[in-house]
């Protein structure tokens, strides 16, 4: 029998409030992105959870708190799922073909804006994940971030370290059921709006919010 796991990625942020970059460990999540994960609770609530994790990160607390409101699932913190983490982008030689570039590495020895390198971060992300088939568990939510749901993804699919071209919106619901082989149920589904009107990539949205903060 598969187990199922459910990869949600938080909520809307701001990441570039009056167009500075903020430190994104301690940014939460946006009105908007309250309600995204309001959304995901409503579709949610029938589904019996034997566990649920996040990343420690306010964005992931919070959004799993929206889902989670009144229900009584055990939760887990666990850090080594956070995001990817960038450099300082006033020192990246062209930010811009950075942002555009990001989760596409030519080598896994690059570094993500100019800061943790590609082979440390899915090192990190799926020793973690590792861990986690270790537990006992029918039914698991994990809420974290874009990269680290697109490496998981990547590597139950395809046995491979890497990232495969797969857009993760905010509070975009992936469900994988883990068995021989894994079966990717559902990708991306986002509740609040099942049909998402932007054309860009995650990474493109950043950069344009970036300019014309």
């Amino acid at each position: 029998m598969r187990r199922r796991l459910l990869l949600l990625r938080h909520g809307e942020v701001d990441y570039f409030p009056q167009g500075k970059p903020v430190p994104p460990e301690g940014v939460g999540l946006t009105e908007r992105g309250r309600a995204q994960a309001e959304a995901v609770g409503e579709l949610l609530r029938g589904v019996s959870l034997d566990l649920a994790i996040h990343t420690g990160l306010p964005r992931t607390e919070e959004t799993l708190a929206l889902v989670l409101r009144g229900r009584p699932v055990p939760v887990e913190v666990w850090p080594a799922f956070r995001e990817i983490r960038p450099g300082r982008l006033r020192d990246l030689p062209d930010p811009e073909r950075a942002f555009r570039e990001a989760f596409h590495p030519k080598s896994l020895e690059e570094r993500f804006l100019g800061g943790e390198r590609y082979a440390d971060f899915l090192e990190r992300v799926l020793s973690a994940y590792g861990r986690l088939l270790e537990k006992p568990w029918d039914t698991l939510l994990l809420v974290a971030h874009g990269g680290v749901i697109r490496a998981i993804l990547t590597y139950a699919l395809t046995g491979q370290r890497g990232f495969l071209p797969l857009e993760v919106h905010p509070c975009g619901l992936s469900v994988l059921d883990l068995g021989d082989p894994p079966l990717l149920r559902l990708h991306n589904l986002t509740p609040y709006e099942p049909l998402p009107k932007t054309r860009l990539s995650t990474l493109e949205a950043l950069w344009q919010a970036y300019q014309n903060g």
